[in-house]
């Protein structure tokens, strides 16, 4: 919750309250990934529908505590290692806000594929509603870039 609240973050990757990081952490079809540094968490990111028939798995949230620093792309290709290779995986989506310029590069360069913009799919506190880009995977587009 502590990189959650990052300044800037709640536009960027979104927040939730304790109850909602222990309900989502006591789903079974949930995992919770860490990134530690030399002394603490450094970035985690949340994964659902593992176990899906459709092999469909989503990044629901990744978050680093210091950005700009290539954590972010290396806990990106972790995750993407566990959801192919340990949770076999066929896809792996993510929504992404539109404002969010720095994580969608890092999704292109990381090899996925964008397609397309969600209108008003994400309704913040204060009632606007913003627009998200849909992006995916799949497990042979990974494979071809080890």
């Amino acid at each position: 919750m502590r990189i959650e609240r990052v300044e800037g973050y709640v536009r960027l990757v979104g927040r939730w309250d304790a109850e909602q990081h222990a309900a989502e952490i006591e789903n079974p079809s949930s995992r919770y990934l860490a990134a530690h540094d030399e002394t603490d968490i450094a970035g985690f990111a949340i994964l659902q529908g593992i176990g899906s028939a459709n092999q469909c798995v989503r990044l629901r949230r990744i978050a680093v505590g210091t950005p700009g620093r290539g954590l972010g792309s290396g806990l990106l290709r972790s995750v993407l290692q566990i959801c192919f290779e340990d949770v076999a995986a066929h896809r792996v989506e993510l929504v992404v806000f539109v404002e969010n310029e720095r994580a969608y590069r890092t999704y292109l360069k990381t090899g996925f594929s964008e397609e397309g913009v969600v209108r008003d799919l994400h309704r913040d506190p204060d009632g606007t509603f913003r627009s998200m880009r849909l992006m995916s995977i799949l497990r042979r587009e990974w494979a071809t870039r080890l």
